[in-house]
């Protein structure tokens, strides 16, 4: 993973379907998010489009709830 790979580039497909992507921050670098992520106050879209790049393997892995 490379801090200036884009952060479509670095999401699988089954992820982006997820609450926790937003696409506004999909052509942002990897470096822009973790940079987001780490301000006070953090951008909380940040913060989650961080958290799927760094857990894919764990998100992809767990058991799909259905949604309410």
């Amino acid at each position: 993973m490379n801090d200036d790979d884009l952060a479509d580039d670095l999401i699988p497909g089954k992820l982006k379907r997820s609450r926790s992507y937003h696409a506004d921050y999909g052509r942002k670098s990897y470096a822009e998010i973790k940079r987001l992520a780490a301000r006070q106050p953090p951008d909380l879209k940040a913060r989650q489009m961080k958290k799927l790049i760094e857990r894919q393997k764990h998100l992809r892995d767990k058991p799909r709830r259905p949604r309410s």
